[in-house]
């Protein structure tokens, strides 16, 4: 059976434990999230799990044979290559055991009855022959293009350039590419962030009938409990493992939580008595016994942590400037790529206060629409008018990509923050949860969550009358 273990395993950046003596076991059986407050490190877990990142301490063992998949939250530098031929490098490995077999086919030819390693040579070749024929190698531009569509790929998408796609596209190449690696394990960071509600019923169906292994981080509680049969949940350095679907874990966690905070609660009272009593008669001969007592006690109590990283964002919005009723009015609006019309005649007026959804299948042109309404795009045919005092906010699905990985997370949101803010600016980034040394993390090393986070704050920082968001 394929399997990837580790156990014992530690790993600190800097003062702070990442993981802590963590242990896991993956197999072929395995359907698994990986939860835990952002920042807690389920990135880096799944990099050392994949083999991209060593431990400081602890053992990591993969059974020979076993083909592991990483699908990182950020992408691949992409050039020269179409979305096809890309895609088609998930075929890499099986080309090597190609050459590797008419290699021995060839030594084969060039054999004699009666040579010592001629048996051994037939035996490797017919192993090779056998996995070559059962990876699919010989179908593969039809699976090619199945997994490519499941996705949301249309069939002229085939030959685009990659590097010409937005990050979202890119990462679902990247996806494609590990789903056709067929691997034993997959190890899947954010997968679902860039898909629309039709590539994510897709891939959900295709995680419940995988008969390999996978171990999935995702905010989306739904995906999950069809996907996933156990949780593990990284906290604090700590790994604990959570047997049943995705909510039963949530049910289970929060019951914990709150038995953990009647605890806490009850040891501050402890502690704020036993202090009370210190303080009043320290200096009280009579009582020195009991204040001498009182201290042992209190140096006896070990802390109950609350987990600081199970806290929500907490933000409000700055006050908008004054507006008029009317928001937004489009009349017959209309664009096209190509001969593609993908924004037909839409006429709409929506009034200030309105909160509105957009829904739709792959390429219907939600956020076609979405960037003409911004502004960002302005090749389009009809009118689009912003109301009396209406300034825009918008947050692109690739708009975490345009931040500048040589700052730190508070000089970006510096950057962008109004002079009379600055001086709370960490303040505001706490209540994003960037708190302590988190500020001072380059902007390089965040989680695709992280700079998601930060990329929302930059936005928020400027009164928008009109929020447009993206994904």
């Amino acid at each position: 059976m394929a399997f990837v273990q580790f156990s014992g395993v530690s790993l600190a950046f800097g003062a702070r434990d990442i993981l802590s003596d963590a242990a896991l076991y993956m197999s072929s059986g395995t359907k698994a999230a990986l939860a835990g407050p952002n920042g807690a490190g389920k990135t880096t877990l799944l990099r050392i799990v994949a083999g991209v990142l060593p431990p400081d301490s602890g053992d990591r063992a993969v059974q020979k044979g076993t083909r592991v998949s990483y699908l990182a939250q950020s992408g691949e530098a992409y050039s020269g290559c179409t979305v096809y031929e890309e895609a088609e490098k998930a075929y890499g490995a099986v080309e090597a055991l190609l050459a590797e077999r008419d290699g021995i086919g060839s030594r084969l030819e060039s054999s004699k009855e009666g040579d010592d390693d001629l048996a051994a040579l037939i035996e490797i070749y017919h192993h090779l022959d056998e996995t070559i024929n059962g990876s699919g190698y010989w179908r593969r531009s039809d699976r090619i293009r199945e997994v490519l569509e499941g996705l949301g790929f249309k069939p002229e998408d085939s030959g685009r350039q990659v590097e010409e796609l937005s990050g979202g596209w890119q990462m679902r190449v990247a996806l494609a590419k590990v789903i056709l690696e067929n691997p034993d394990i997959m190890l899947l960071d954010e997968p679902t962030n860039y898909l629309d509600l039709e590539a994510r019923d897709w891939l959900e169906a295709y995680l419940q009938s995988f008969a390999g292994g996978f171990i999935v981080v995702s905010h989306d509680r739904s995906f999950l409990d069809s996907t996933v049969k156990e949780v593990y949940e990284l906290w604090n350095g700590k790994l604990s493992r959570y047997p049943g679907s995705y909510t039963a874990y949530e049910k289970r966690r929060a019951q914990e939580l709150e038995s953990l905070f009647k605890s806490w609660e009850s040891q501050q009272e402890e502690i704020a008595h036993l202090e009370d009593f210190i303080r009043r008669f320290r200096y009280q001969a009579t009582k020195a016994a009991q204040v001498q007592s009182r201290i042992k006690l209190l140096d006896k109590i070990v802390p109950i942590v609350i987990p600081e990283g199970m806290k929500k964002v907490h933000f409000s919005f700055p006050p908008p400037p004054h507006c008029g009723r009317i928001a937004l009015t489009l009349d017959s609006v209309r664009k096209a790529y190509g001969q593609k019309r993908v924004v037909d005649a839409i006429s709409t007026t929506i009034d200030s206060g309105s909160k509105i959804a957009f829904v739709g299948r792959n390429g219907a042109g939600k956020s076609t629409l979405m960037r003409l309404i911004a502004g960002v795009d302005t090749d389009y045919e009809g009118s689009i008018r912003l109301g009396s005092g209406i300034t825009v906010g918008y947050f692109s699905q690739d708009v975490a990509d345009s931040l500048d990985e040589t700052r730190t997370v508070e000089q970006e949101a510096s950057s962008a923050c109004p002079t009379n803010l600055l001086p709370g600016i960490r303040t505001l980034l706490g209540a994003f949860l960037f708190r302590g040394d988190d500020v001072e993390k380059p902007v390089s090393v965040l989680s695709g969550g992280e700079r998601s986070r930060l990329a929302l704050l930059k936005i928020l920082l400027h009164p928008a009358t009109l929020l447009i968001l993206d994904e």
